[in-house]
């Protein structure tokens, strides 16, 4: 069973730090040999290597474990691996030394090797390996860029020193309890740094626990992907949506004004008649693809505002619906004709975003309903429950997982145009307000998209 461990000691020796690991490693509490000198541990007559590091010249060892005689507490000899890490002050000026223990069967910690060192050195992630305890006991020059620091700095000390305003209590223990779950090991997700000089670095980070043959821990090996780069073009790319959007729809307002006055006010010829209609419908439809990437992007960018209040649901889907009165196709609610009275029932929800939800739900079912477009809905345990049906054609499994992402379209979604990004404002609005979105798919014919949210204020 591989057990392991951490000592730190002072310029001239002494046990300034003993890991709770090497309590049952060398049967010593970290009271007994706090302020002693390293050498109680060194067998007699043999040669200690902490004096022989300390006595011998300035240059740095290698990192490669060496077995060592070390004694414990009852007499008797343990044999672990043992690795010197010096640590300096910024003038290179020795301060401490840490030495990391280790019992095995069978030979080097994967970390050690060769082989890894060679990645662990060139690889352009951040990479910290900690011992048991959380103690550093290794990083690689990507993690000195990344965060700023000299090794002396960051060796011996906890990977805490990096934590954020943004790291909450609650983030930390869903991430220890990813990483010590036996059956998953490692937690992996986006997080928000601090440096050493106090700014903030945005990461991709993932943490894994070392196991040895037994399932036991034995280190932590976390890898840090640096998003700052990405999360300023990220930051560009949405800047640049707003704005070409806003520019966008200063000639668009104009075009659909004046072919709206040239349609009303003078008799015109067929022929050009029906090209202004074609200059209009196209002007509409550019500016309904602009509202959808706009709205897009303020969801991305967390600035979804929410304005709730009371919401007449048949209100609401009524005005939703007008735009679909001319399209030859039937609306139904609940299989019948919509009529005054059917849907009768408050929300309580951001009308603007409501209407919009069901309105981009209708005009992917009347793209590609055959006849028949049915809405359903319904108050429950889970609040309003609403459905839309059509009596197009299914769609697979496979397009049904991703029709809810950006810019995804099936192969007949492509067909009748559009942005992409109809259904994805759906999800984000609904999530928005509390509730979720599903499709039920895999239908020869029909396809069934519905959501809830809560009938009542959050």
């Amino acid at each position: 069973m591989l057990k392991e461990g951490s000592i730190s000691l002072d310029r001239q020796g002494r046990i300034i730090r003993f890991s709770n690991s090497l309590e049952e490693m060398l049967g010593y509490s970290p009271d007994e040999v706090m302020g002693r000198e390293f050498s109680i541990f060194v067998p007699p007559g043999a040669e200690s290597p902490v004096e022989a590091f300390l006595s011998g010249p300035e240059e740095e060892p290698h990192h490669a474990s060496r077995k060592t005689g070390i004694l414990r507490k009852d007499g008797t000899l343990s044999e672990p691996y043992m690795s010197i890490h010096p640590l300096r002050d910024r003038t290179g000026a020795l301060y401490s030394v840490l030495l990391t223990l280790s019992v095995r069967k069978s030979g080097l910690p994967a970390f050690l090797t060769e082989e890894f060192r060679r990645i662990f050195k060139f690889s352009n992630d951040g990479v910290a390996i900690t011992d048991r305890d959380g103690s550093i006991i290794d990083v690689n020059p990507a993690f000195l860029e990344t965060y700023g620091y000299q090794r002396h700095e960051v060796l011996g000390k906890n990977p805490r020193i990096l934590k954020s305003c943004h790291s909450t209590r609650d983030l930390y223990e869903r991430m220890w309890q990813d990483i010590l779950d036996p059956a998953k090991g490692f937690w992996r997700g986006e997080i928000i740094n601090m440096a050493r000089d106090g700014s903030e670095v945005p990461v991709l980070l993932s943490i894994n626990a070392i196991k040895d043959e037994h399932g036991d821990i034995r280190n932590f090996l976390g890898i840090t992907f640096n998003m700052t780069r990405e999360k300023k073009l990220e930051k560009l790319r949405k800047m640049y949506i707003d704005h070409i959007v806003h520019d966008i729809r200063g000639p668009l307002t104009s075009i659909s004004i004046n072919s709206e006055l040239l349609l009303m006010g003078q008799e015109l010829p067929e022929k050009a008649r029906k090209k202004l209609d074609v200059i209009l419908s196209s002007a509409q439809r550019i500016e309904s693809m602009t509202s959808d990437i706009l709205d897009f992007s303020r969801a991305e960018n967390g600035k979804l505002v929410l304005r709730r209040e009371a919401v007449m649901l048949s209100e609401t889907v009524r005005d939703a619906a007008l735009p679909f009165e001319g399209s030859g196709k039937k609306l139904l609610v609940n299989g019948a004709p919509m009529s005054d009275g059917a849907l009768d029932f408050e929300v309580f929800a951001d009308e603007d975003k409501l209407r919009r939800v069901i309105y981009n739900l209708l005009s992917n079912a009347f793209k590609h309903a055959s006849e028949i477009v049915d809405i359903s809905a319904e108050a429950g345990a889970e609040g309003l429950r609403f459905t839309v049906w059509n009596d197009g054609r299914g769609i697979a499994q496979e397009e049904a997982e991703r029709i809810f992402d950006a810019f995804f379209q099936t192969a007949e979604g492509v067909k009748t145009g559009g942005a992409g990004l109809g259904l994805s404002i759906v999800k984000s609005f609904v999530e928005a307000h509390g509730g979720r979105v599903w499709v039920e798919a895999g239908k020869e014919r029909g396809v069934t998209f519905g959501f809830t949210i809560p009938l009542a204020g959050c």
